[in-house]
């Protein structure tokens, strides 16, 4: 395993975490009432060197998310959660497209582009859904880049871009023309956050999840630079074993540990719920059922750490699963022990219960579930699942 440069040890990050998170707390009401990026939590973070997690430690960086260093990566993002769910969202976004691009460089653009967004602490967001949320259609995904006689051209339509109006730079995953399949087809572009040709529109107005500003992103006959196209052709699907499920399953796992420890505080305060029986049997069950979803997001990133990719992300779908369902639960069921009085929005839990009820539907469970039925049945899985376009597509789109 891959031992963590000076200064930047897992516990050290995990101290960090704990001394920002009553600041995040503070805060996070403000920013779900404005649908506003939670700038101060974010220059916190990179003060913090949080903003290169997934980049190599001789780049800089604290090299998660690869070689053996999983583990520590979803133990941050789940403790990160606990302190506030979209900022972790977002530090997600930015560590995935970070971790993309780093890892698929080449050595002049790890020198030439890359550096310099890690010394600079920028933001990037990823972008690949084309999931129009005003139409009835299924999600498609076409965005290809065109051919001219100078190089190559985008033109693209996306929608729920997380951390994109306050991103440096905007990480779209789009195809390059051909025959093949679109995952066959498909790399990664770097482009601007205000280059020419580039339009956000805030069409943002959703139940929760707000503070994660997923904006939509237009960009109209942007020239591409050669060295700001990132992995050749399918190279997600072919060379990279990485996935993005188990981040998901974290952020659940810490926002249901945030509503448990909210409720048990409530109680506690409280002597006559303290001592119901009916409210000490709610929060046993509570507990026993995240502990659950938080062990297997452990198991699934220690079986990340030995280096089988299908294997792992069979795990973290089961994982994503429990997750998933815990923190519905919890949320829910913190209402019914708690009592009315924190439906008032002085509390967080309101915000919790929203935050959750939205978060989860980034995935149909019922087709994950399905997936892991038929793997289970067939006795084989693969962590890219061949390459089916769709597939692809809900990678990109929950990055």
């Amino acid at each position: 395993m891959t031992t963590a440069a000076p200064g930047r040890s897992q516990a050290q990050r995990l101290d960090t975490v704990a001394r920002l998170a009553p600041g995040f707390r503070e805060r996070s009401r403000r920013f779900d009432e404005q649908a506003a990026f939670p700038r101060e939590n974010c220059a916190e973070l990179r003060e913090a060197g949080l903003l290169s997690l997934t980049v190599a430690e001789d780049r800089g960086g604290h090299g998660l998310w690869w070689d053996g260093r999983f583990s520590d990566y979803y133990e941050f993002l789940e403790a990160l959660a606990r302190a506030d769910t979209s900022t972790a969202q977002l530090l997600q976004v930015h560590s995935h497209a970070l971790g993309v691009v780093s890892r698929h460089a080449t050595p002049a653009q790890a020198d030439e582009v890359v550096a310099p967004i890690v010394a600079r602490g920028e933001l990037l967001a990823s972008v690949g859904s084309e999931t129009n949320p005003r139409t009835a259609r299924p999600g498609d995904y076409r965005a290809e880049l065109e051919e001219t006689s100078t190089g190559w051209r985008l033109t693209c339509h996306k929608f729920f871009a997380s951390l994109a109006p306050a991103a440096d730079h905007l990480l779209l995953w789009v195809a390059v023309p051909g025959q093949a399949s679109y995952p066959e087809r498909t790399v990664t572009v770097l482009v601007p956050r205000d280059a020419p040709g580039v339009e956000l529109i805030d069409e943002w107005d959703v139940l929760g999840m707000r503070p994660t500003v997923s904006w939509s992103v237009k960009v109209t006959d942007y020239d591409v630079p050669d060295r700001h196209i990132f992995g050749e052709p399918g190279f997600w699907v072919t060379r990279d074993p990485r996935t993005f499920t188990l981040g998901f399953a974290a952020n659940h796992a810490g926002s249901a540990q945030a509503a448990l420890d909210f409720t048990c505080d409530w109680v506690r305060e409280r002597p006559y719920l303290a001592q119901s029986e009916l409210v000490q049997l709610a929060i046993g069950e509570m507990t026993a059922e995240l502990a659950g979803a938080s062990a297997a997001v452990r198991a699934a990133a220690a079986v990340w750490d030995t280096g089988d990719p299908d294997v792992a992300e069979l795990e973290s779908l089961k994982a994503l699963h429990l997750a998933k369902r815990a923190v519905l639960d919890t949320t829910q069921r913190a209402f019914d022990v708690c009592g009315a009085r924190t439906a008032f929005r002085m509390y967080p839990l309101e915000m919790m219960y929203r935050d959750a009820r939205t978060f989860t539907l980034h995935f149909r469970d019922e087709l994950t579930m399905r997936e892991l039925g038929e793997s289970v049945l067939a006795g084989r899985f693969s962590a890219k699942r061949a390459l089916d376009s769709s597939v692809l597509a809900t990678q990109q789109h929950h990055a």
